[in-house]
């Protein structure tokens, strides 16, 4: 219920908006995603590509006995 009581008036400020240009608020949310994914992507491809450049280091300094 209270989540409900402060959704509410943020989607009643936000339906205007909505409603006046429907391809614009389709068009920015499309926007608003593909910056989403690209600050959500471009850290994981990062730190995956630091991980297997570790991994590789790392299994070429073993000494084996």
């Amino acid at each position: 219920m209270k989540s409900l009581l402060f959704t509410a008036p943020a989607l009643c400020a936000l339906a205007p908006a909505a409603l006046a240009c429907p391809s614009c608020s389709v068009g920015q949310g499309m926007e608003t995603l593909l910056f989403v994914m690209g600050f959500l992507g471009v850290p994981y491809l990062v730190v995956t590509g630091v991980l297997f450049w570790m991994r590789q280091l790392t299994a070429g300094e073993r000494i084996d006995p």
